[in-house]
């Protein structure tokens, strides 16, 4: 029954790391992170990239230059059309239109956390070296949709209120307010709010609330800035050629505020946080899983995933007075719950030498973990 219970969690982890190997593109670790309540709430929050937005939304002025496409009308002669001689309309003279691009430079707002990962990308795919003229006049229209993109997101989202701010030369001048800083100021008032006197259950529920509805006003801005830098990095993808893209290989779009600490590139999983979350999650369940089931370094693996499922009861504690309570559809708890029953469990199997029975650690321990034992005297040697 110990093997039995041992080969049942062990699927149930393995099932669940598959999933997620094969469901990559709908799996992320920060909606767990980020749904965490109780008095651990703060530390998994701390995980999530930037988890206000605060990094994200900073905005600061910069010279900028990017291209702007004109279309010009040019008359074509044909060459063969000769004064004086009668022709027919496909050989009279006709307007065509030619592109031209010009440069232009003007000191805007921009998004560092997406600015510099777009313009890293920019200035990378302009210094390839077959880049033709077309290519390279293509590459700064693109850079200009984007600059104009983030223009047009500040100016959309204009309130209509104005607020004081102070011009360069140190005069007070009256901008108009921005969704964004109302935001911001409604962020301020929520810690300010969070970090009172206050703590009864009413206000609890109040501001869980309020962090919701923050969070959703959030996500609006900040998908707008994500998609309009990812359809940058695609319009350089179709403006190059397959073979310039196999043999220069573009920078990966990592918003600054999502980085590893630093600089890191890892392999597999390159330059995002969010990525070596995902990354972790998925296979540190995935093998304590297989290992599990197999029998393989069972006690190391029961012990990574006890440390899992603590994890997972610090996020969503089924204490009482803890909002918001556990959703009635998944059952009713109060301090013990499915995932702490399972947590016993696996400590318990940590404990035993179950990997033994009816599992790989048996010809581990005969072949190499007994004979070391007998030789270094920590296990008494066995009578004839």
């Amino acid at each position: 029954m110990l093997v039995a219970l041992r080969i049942t969690i062990g699927w149930h982890f393995l099932y669940e790391g598959v999933w997620k190997v094969e469901n990559a593109d709908q799996f992320s670790a920060l909606p767990f992170l980020t749904q965490a309540k109780g008095p651990f709430a703060q530390m998994f929050y701390a995980m999530s990239p930037d988890l206000d937005g605060t990094g994200r939304l900073k905005t600061v002025k910069q010279e900028v230059t990017w291209g702007v496409q004109k279309d010009i009308k040019v008359d074509v002669v044909p060459k063969d059309v000769k004064p004086g001689i009668p022709v027919s309309d496909d050989a009279k003279p006709r307007l065509e239109t030619s592109r031209r691009v010009e440069e232009k430079t003007e000191e805007i707002k921009i998004f560092p956390a997406y600015f510099i990962p777009v313009k890293e990308i920019y200035d990378f795919a302009g210094k390839i070296d077959d880049l033709s003229t077309e290519q390279k006049d293509d590459l700064n229209v693109a850079w200009g949709r984007f600059v104009q993109d983030m223009t047009t997101l500040l100016k959309d989202k204009e309130t209509g209120r104005d607020k004081e701010v102070v011009g360069k030369d140190g005069e007070v001048v009256k901008e108009k307010e921005t969704e964004i800083d109302v935001y911001l100021a409604s962020l301020d008032r929520f810690q300010k709010a969070k970090n009172g006197p206050n703590n009864g259950p009413e206000q609890k529920k109040r501001l869980w609330k309020e962090m919701m509805t923050l969070r959703g006003e959030l996500n609006g801005t900040l998908n707008s800035l994500d998609g309009s830098s990812r359809a940058f990095v695609n319009e350089v993808q179709r403006i190059l050629t397959e073979t310039q893209l196999k043999k220069s290989r573009l920078p990966e779009f990592v918003v600054t505020t999502d980085r590893i600490p630093f600089g890191l590139n890892l392999p597999f999983i390159g330059k995002s946080w969010t990525s070596f979350l995902d990354f972790s999650v998925t296979w540190a369940l995935t093998l304590i899983g297989a290992c599990l089931m197999l029998g393989l370094c069972t006690r190391l693996a029961a012990v990574g995933g006890g440390c899992f499922l603590i994890m997972v009861l610090m996020t969503q504690p089924p204490w009482p007075a803890i909002f918001p309570m556990a959703h009635p559809e998944t059952g009713h708890a109060m301090i013990v719950d499915k995932n702490f029953v399972e947590m016993v469990a696996i400590f318990m199997l940590a404990t035993l030498p179950v990997g033994r029975w009816g599992g790989l650690d048996f010809f581990i321990w005969t072949c190499v973990g007994k004979p070391l034992a007998l030789a270094f005297k920590l296990i008494p040697a066995e009578e004839e």
